[in-house]
């Protein structure tokens, strides 16, 4: 089966050897054409394949309206986000009532590199004016939610909530004029889309609350919306992630007093409340602009924030009262900036955080390292007012490093103003003295459709593997993964295979030691002999003892059937399909029987 080609830059017209099931591409060109390699990724939406090559790690500017285009505005109050079954960027409404833009709508193709502004002046845009909406993905669609009239009367106390929803039509390039009906009128919501390709959305502001805890699901399937129980704290505001597990967590926002909220909370896979220690119950110092990222395995970054205090004249937080800021004077120490890593069974390690971070933005990064934007500094280690820099997490060393990639942020860069668009890419809106700019940048092409041959080798940290915990004596890299034996009832430290999701596949886990590590499949376990859930349908019998120097544990998946061998034996069993979505993580993980060295694992694909 052919899985690469080598063609020149004029090979128009070539057809490729790839079989007709592939489901994505990477593509690099490099060498006389270019000083830096232009890189690419597609995945298979509508029957194609198209990909648009950018040049790495450096800016591109994406697009400038015209003075003909009635849209972007002046920039505020958009809504914007990323649809992965489009492959297209949103950026629409507006809180610019002195323009046509409070209905306009730019959409960019990452695939292709086509923009379109849905202009104001002519049909087929917005039905409704809206301003602080959101955008998520919609079954092929891109659906705008909630928000606010823009056009505000003075004579009334508060702005006119949207009780509705709008759908966009990539193919005809225009809204429906059909509006979905939201349960609850919101504005300044967390929305994000479920596995099941519902869209959720989280807190902001109702008719009743400046600080919401309405949770509604809309459905593509039925256009309506569900209310689905209420968050533990309303939020305004709030920031929302779906992980790796399903599971979606809620944090951040102010309540209706304008403080920053410190609880935390996560939703079941289909948005439903979960209990104790999920419900609320855990938190993180309050901080205003939070920024938080999934990790691996169903962790979060959580990074930065200002205090909850008025800033002093020296200190880079000069958005705290369009929150409300505190009405006591503050204290008379400097600010100080902090970051968590939130793993999966709610744990929360302190990782150490020198860099100044008021206004953070985190981006999702492949190898479960999520690219950081925080203030540049000078060589004094001071801020340099108005200017960004580039960082990476890297969750082998709990810290952060510069990255080199050579990105031009503007002054006014915000979060609601930059979009990912999959892992290690990001569009950008900001504004020059000619007006609104889109930009991008793309930092790598790594993708849950990403296949590899052996995860462990001789460097200084295992080739696309990240642990789900902060790697502080449960597991260590020498060239080999090595786990310490789990203490019964303690947390279970996975190392996931970061970025891919797997339907059918195989895998050959090789081990040098008398345990063999438990798996991971998402969120159940599979397990030769113990299982940190006994309840788990693949708590398997043991195999063979183990007699040669080093073992070879292969997993085999085909659909909810699974097979699991060792030196000869098998045995099988069945996930529940009701908890697992048709692609999901693999990860191997601590034993109860004893440590475990696992000196190499390979990944095949079956689909």
């Amino acid at each position: 089966m052919q899985t690469s080609e080598s063609l020149s830059l004029d090979a128009s017209g070539t057809k490729l050897g790839f079989p007709a099931s592939t489901l994505a591409l990477e593509a690099e060109a490099s060498g006389d054409v270019a000083t830096s390699p232009f890189i690419a990724f597609s995945q298979r939406i509508a029957d194609r394949l198209d990909f648009l090559l950018w040049p790495e790690a450096t800016t591109c500017e994406l697009f400038r309206p015209s003075a003909s285009d009635g849209f972007p505005g002046k920039l505020g109050g958009e809504a914007s986000g990323y649809s992965d079954t489009t492959g297209l960027v949103m950026i629409a409404g507006s809180n610019d009532s002195t323009s046509a833009a409070i209905v306009g709508a730019l959409t960019f193709d990452t695939r292709t590199g086509e923009t379109h502004v849905v202009d104001p002046r002519v049909r087929a845009v917005l039905s409704q004016p809206r301003a602080f909406a959101t955008v998520t993905d919609f079954a092929g669609e891109i659906l705008v939610a909630g928000g606010e009239n823009p056009v505000h009367d003075p004579s009334q106390p508060a702005s006119e909530l949207r009780g509705t929803a709008e759908v966009y039509d990539p193919a005809t390039q225009s809204f429906e004029s059909d509006l979905v009906a939201l349960a609850e009128p919101i504005t300044r919501q967390a929305a994000t889309t479920l596995q099941n390709g519902e869209t959720v959305l989280l807190g902001g502001r109702d008719e009743a609350l400046d600080a919401s805890n309405v949770v509604q699901v809309i459905s593509p399937g039925t256009r309506k919306s569900t209310l689905l129980g209420s968050l533990s704290v309303g939020r305004d505001s709030p920031n929302a992630l779906r992980l790796d597990d399903g599971r979606i967590f809620v944090a951040g926002g102010t309540d209706a007093t304008g403080n920053p909220i410190a609880a935390l909370e996560w939703r079941d896979t289909d948005a439903s409340a979960l209990g104790a220690p999920w419900d609320g119950s855990s938190s993180l110092p309050a901080r205003y602009d939070r920024a938080f990222a999934a990790l691996p395995g169903g962790g979060v970054l959580a990074v930065g924030g200002c205090e909850a205090r008025a800033p002093l004249s020296n200190e880079d937080c000069t958005q705290w009262c369009a929150h409300g800021c505190p009405p006591n004077p503050a204290p008379t120490t400097n600010q100080s900036y902090d970051a968590y890593w939130v793993a999966a069974d709610g744990s929360i390690s302190t990782l150490d955080f020198p860099l100044t971070a008021p206004q953070p933005i985190l981006i999702p990064g492949s190898d479960g390292a999520p690219w950081l934007v925080a203030a540049a500094v000078d060589e004094a280690n001071q801020p340099i007012p108005g200017s960004f820099a580039l960082y990476r997490f890297d969750p082998w060393q709990n810290g952060f490093a510069a990255a080199s990639a050579d990105l031009d942020f503007d002054a006014d860069l915000s979060s609601s103003h930059l979009v990912p668009t999959g892992l290690d890419a990001f569009v950008w809106l900001t504004a020059d003295s000619s007006g609104p700019v889109l930009h991008g940048a793309r930092l790598g092409t790594r993708s849950s459709f990403a296949s590899d041959g052996a995860l462990v080798g001789d460097s200084t940290r295992p080739a696309h593997l990240a642990p789900d915990h902060p790697p502080n004596g449960d597991v260590s890299y020498d060239g080999a993964l090595h786990f310490s034996q789990l203490a019964s009832g303690g947390a279970v430290t996975c190392v996931w295979v970061d970025d891919a999701e797997y339907a059918d596949f195989s895998a050959q886990i090789v081990f040098s030691s008398e345990s063999a590590p438990t798996l991971r499949l998402g969120s159940q376990w599979v397990s030769a002999a113990d299982s940190p859930d006994p309840s788990s349908p693949c708590r398997l019998p043991a195999l063979n003892a183990v007699a040669a120097t080093t073992s070879t544990l292969t997993l085999r998946r085909e659909g909810a059937h699974i097979t699991l061998s060792d030196a000869g034996a098998s045995n099988s069993c069945d996930l529940d399909t009701t908890l697992i979505p048709a692609r999901i993580p693999f990860g191997v993980c601590q034993s109860e029987l004893g440590d475990v060295t696992v000196t190499q694992i390979t990944v095949t694909r079956g689909d």
